[in-house]
């Protein structure tokens, strides 16, 4: 029998799954439908979209974009779109949700509150599925079966960066967790093994992947932290973290390796063990990586009525351990790791004050002349519970404004100023007559080149300018002969009558030609390190 594993692609907190990432669970489907005795079949979204229909007896949906977001290429599949696909084939369909879905659609089984690959695999081996958990054995061998699938996706072998599973739950579920967060329902974390994480990087290398992201799990600090079950500030495990990426070092062929999710509360708490981490994490890792840090409120009364895994004091320690360890610039021309934020705006006891406060957090941040890669800002989801709108839209709009306004591009500026080389920028879609692309990793930032590239190519772009969220930059070196215009115009300091006199006196032998178009000496040596003649 053949599975067709259609992949809506997810988003949750911790894990990414719309392209040129894939989320773990369609391979750990594979797995699993392989180890019952079955044929796999990958389809995505976007396949869908091409035309191509399923062609499996039976169609397994992977649905749920818990914190959907801003896409560059593509998005996850719409209400409008399952749909579609459920009443357009007539086969045995079954549709996972990463959450409970706000309504079944006729024409399938519904099913959220367990894995997916242990529901499939009690399907096809005994026809009736169960909602539990995959087992820790099931965890170790389904991910390594259901690598070959990877080569079905629209991005392989490049983009694509896989997304790893390395536990899941959290520490904080002892006292209860987040008020908004789903992860603590799962009870006490469960880990995966260190050579079971390896063996599945080392399968999908030899699968043609070569870019990974460390998503899966709600603290990279807390992987088999020492205390979990008794405290919800577990000793982080420096053994358990430091032979687990010993091994990933020892691994050939990965281009990128990025890590995403780490609570504040432990950095702070354990501040000589998260040294020890970070330091392994800037030596094994690829630069330009990224610790995003759950602040969600620096306000002491909402992180109380939401039981906050840390205080506004312990995120900005946290902030500035990541900034010791990782603002030394890296060969993708970024630091190596640098902290981003994330703020949640309609959580229980906010009030107008409480934006001043996230405010003046954020001035403290800057004024300290720390970096932050990246500030997420976003509405709560009821994810878990319904949370009441308290009536503080035109503060958060302001909020949010003046952080996209005031922070976001000193931020940007810092961490990659003008001049910098971006190494490995992939180009991904055109819009207008902008090339807009991105460096494979986590979050990565958003890149606006003025020309005529290909889609689907690398290239090393140089930046001229920032925006509040994106960065312009020209491809590097930039040929001044055969250059656009527009290229030329988005140079430092030249604008488009100076790119006009330069594409007048055409061609230019050397510095002493670009002199002499631009008549300004100073001008004409301030941008010859971006072009070539």
């Amino acid at each position: 029998m053949k599975v067709t594993i259609f992949d809506g692609y997810i988003d949750e907190p911790s894990r990414l799954g719309v392209p040129p990432y894939i989320s773990p669970y369609p391979r750990y489907v594979a797995g699993a439908v392989i180890a019952a005795g079955h044929e796999p079949e990958y389809l995505g979204i976007d396949h869908w979209r091409q035309g191509k229909r399923p062609s499996g007896d039976v169609l397994f949906i992977i649905s749920g974009a818990l914190v959907p977001g801003k896409y560059l290429r593509t998005m996850p599949m719409s209400a409008n779109e399952l749909s579609a696909v459920i009443g357009g084939l007539g086969i045995e369909t079954h549709v996972w949700y990463s959450s409970e879905p706000p309504q079944a659609v006729d024409g399938a089984a519904h099913v959220w509150g367990c894995d997916p690959d242990a529901y499939i695999h009690d399907l096809l081996t005994d026809g009736t599925p169960k909602k539990r958990r995959r087992t820790p054995e099931e965890w170790a061998s389904w991910p390594v079966l259901g690598v070959p699938i990877i080569r079905e996706h629209i991005d392989y072998p490049q983009p694509l960066i896989a997304e790893l599973d390395m536990s899941y739950g959290c520490p904080h579920y002892i006292s209860g967790g987040c008020s908004f967060c789903t992860e603590p329902l799962f009870g006490e974390p469960v880990f995966r093994d260190e050579k079971d994480v390896i063996a599945e990087i080392k399968a999908l290398l030899k699968a043609g992947c070569t870019n990974f992201r460390l998503g899966g799990q709600s603290c990279i600090f807390s992987y088999k932290a020492l205390g979990v079950g008794e405290t919800d500030r577990p000793k982080p495990n420096v053994k358990a973290i430091s032979t687990f990426f010993k091994g990933v070092s020892q691994l050939p062929g990965i281009k990128v390796l990025h890590t995403d999710n780490a609570d504040p509360g432990i950095i702070a708490s354990h501040p000589e063990e998260a040294e020890k981490i970070l330091e392994i994490i800037v030596k094994t890792c690829t630069s330009g990586n990224l610790l995003s840090l759950g602040m969600e409120s620096a306000d002491p009364l909402v992180v109380e009525r939401n039981n906050l895994n840390s205080t506004a004091d312990e995120v900005l320690a946290a902030i500035r351990a990541i900034n010791r360890a990782g603002s030394e610039i890296g060969p993708t021309g970024l630091p190596k790791l640098l902290p981003g934020l994330n703020i949640l705006a309609g959580l229980e006891g906010e009030t107008a004050e409480t934006f001043a406060i996230n405010t003046d957090f954020l001035k403290n941040v800057l004024n300290s002349d720390l970096l932050l890669r990246r500030i997420n800002i976003r509405q709560v989801a009821p994810t878990r519970k319904l949370f009441i709108k308290p009536g503080n839209k035109k503060s958060f709009i302001r909020f949010k404004e003046w952080v996209r306004d005031e922070i976001d591009p000193v931020m940007l500026d810092r961490v990659a100023p003008t001049g910098t080389v971006l190494a490995d920028v992939f180009a991904e879609v055109k819009i207008g007559k902008i090339m807009f692309g991105r460096q494979i990793g986590t979050y990565p930032i958003l890149v606006g080149i003025p020309q005529k590239i290909e889609p689907g190519i690398f290239l090393d772009v140089k930046v001229t300018s920032h925006g509040s969220r994106s960065l312009t930059a020209v491809e590097y070196p930039l040929d001044i002969n055969h250059c656009e215009l527009s290229a030329m115009e988005a140079l430092p300091g030249i604008g488009r009558k100076r790119a006009i006199r330069i594409f007048n006196a055409r061609p230019l032998k050397g510095t002493g030609d670009l002199e002499n178009a631009l008549d300004e000496a100073t001008l004409a040596n301030a941008i010859i390190d971006f072009v070539r003649f």
